[in-house]
């Protein structure tokens, strides 16, 4: 296992980074905001971002690929596909680090860990590809805190929605918003994705918060559920209760 960042390739500052990861659909946009919104209320500065950020010129470019209108999502190399991703987090590193500084936080709908589970699935899908989950991660996290300098995540919070369910919501999303189909809407994707982030979760509790966000068969309010989000991160990081 190797899901430790390199040795002295984060910035070192006061302020907060807590990323929200999970399948699609999992409701990581939502929790997001109900943490910002909550955090702001009891007086903390938040910032909010997202990957992949479609806004932004990288991001535009990541999404025709993931849609197969440039080019072949499955045919490119997983290596090429973590520097999209890299290259579509790293526009915001700027504001990221300044926040940072000023002991302020961010929450990322998305950050490194996301990338973490997604190229261990993509390199696993590629045949001509010989290389571990750990060889994996060690690129990944050299190349996000290291080449490109991104600060690491104090906390990921793993919203545990079970593919069964998440793609169920994810198709209700897309029928409302008029969604094209993405290269990861599908069903074995999800459920690849999701057994890396449980691994990961599993690996590496001080890193990875896991909220179970369906209780027996049903998915708990989005309320319910951000109380669960509250609570690991006062339990962690206590300070934030002002």
């Amino acid at each position: 296992m190797n899901t430790a960042a390199p040795s002295g390739a984060s910035r070192q500052s006061n302020g907060l980074l807590i990323s929200f990861d999970g399948v699609d659909s999992s409701g990581k946009e939502t929790q997001a905001k109900l943490l910002a919104e909550r955090l702001r209320y009891v007086g903390h500065v938040v910032h909010t971002f997202e990957t992949p950020d479609y806004n932004t010129p990288s991001g535009k470019e990541l999404k025709h690929r993931l849609q197969n209108k440039e080019g072949s999502w499955e045919a490119t190399p997983w290596q090429e596909k973590n520097e999209l991703f890299a290259a579509n987090r790293m526009e915001h590193r700027d504001e990221v680090i300044t926040a940072l500084g000023k002991d302020e936080i961010v929450i990322y709908d998305r950050y490194v860990p996301s990338s973490l589970a997604f190229m261990a699935v993509e390199a696993e899908g590629q045949a001509d590809t010989d290389v571990s989950r750990d060889g994996v991660h060690t690129h990944v996290q050299k190349f996000e805190y290291g080449t490109n300098e991104m600060p690491r995540e104090h906390l990921s919070v793993f919203l545990d929605v079970p593919p069964r369910v998440s793609t169920a919501l994810l198709e209700q999303r897309k029928e409302k918003l008029a969604d094209e189909d993405e290269y990861t809407d599908h069903i074995s994707v999800q459920k690849r994705l999701y057994a890396e982030y449980d691994w990961l979760c599993t690996s590496d509790a001080d890193r990875f918060a896991r909220i179970a966000c369906v209780e027996g068969v049903r998915m708990r309010g989005v309320e319910a559920v951000g109380e669960l989000v509250f609570e690991q991160l006062m339990a962690r990081f206590p300070h934030l209760k002002q």
